[in-house]
């Protein structure tokens, strides 16, 4: 990610950038599934961090004052979001030139960024998080993959720290569920890679 325009002129908050980068991203990636949307919500909410900076106090937490910023910017993408349209692969497409057979499928085990994406948290456990409702993963990755305890998730979200556990309980069990299936296999909390 290139922080060169962004933080030029603003010494402090570019050394905070570059100090918290690697964690910034991971965060933006466990929240969005992908490395170029990772991108987008880590440069959006920085921009967003760099104009409300002189809010920030200094000698607290910038990470976590930049993961309520992404908390909240990646929500509303999601609310943003238009709801996606199922189409038919064999639905016959047409052009200006005429009529086109079909449809192409991306690979998306494609791409060296991918593989090296897997390696920092496995193919099942992004699944898993995907499928989670934003609030629920939005804990999941601040408490269990970044590391903050409940009242830091808690101030970083801004709601109470008993909603915090309601929800990361309730998270929990749905990774549960989604990553042993049916339930025959022996319950256990998922193993997290962490970066």
């Amino acid at each position: 990610m290139n922080t060169a325009l962004l933080t030029r002129g603003h010494e402090p908050f570019e050394r905070l950038v570059r100090t918290h980068q690697d964690r910034l991203f991971a965060c933006a990636y466990r929240l969005t599934g992908n490395r170029d949307d990772a991108e987008d919500l880590l440069q959006q909410s920085l921009m967003e961090a760099y104009t409300a900076f002189p809010r920030f106090q200094q000698g607290t937490h910038f990470d976590r004052w930049v993961y309520r910023i992404m908390h909240n910017t990646y929500l509303d993408t999601v609310r943003r979001r238009p709801r996606f349209v199922v189409q038919s692969l064999d639905e016959v497409l047409e052009t200006d030139e005429g009529t086109v057979a079909g449809r192409e499928i991306a690979d998306p085990h494609g791409g060296p960024e991918t593989k090296l994406m897997e390696k920092t948290l496995s193919e099942p456990i992004q699944r898993a998080l995907d499928a989670l409702p934003a609030d629920f993963r939005s804990v999941v990755v601040l408490a269990e993959m970044q590391g903050l305890s409940y009242e830091e998730v808690a101030r970083a979200l801004r709601c109470p720290v008993g909603t915090v556990r309601s929800r990361l309980h309730r998270a929990r069990a749905l990774l549960r569920r989604s990553l042993l299936g049916d339930g025959t296999r022996p319950a256990r909390a998922p193993a997290f890679a962490y970066s």
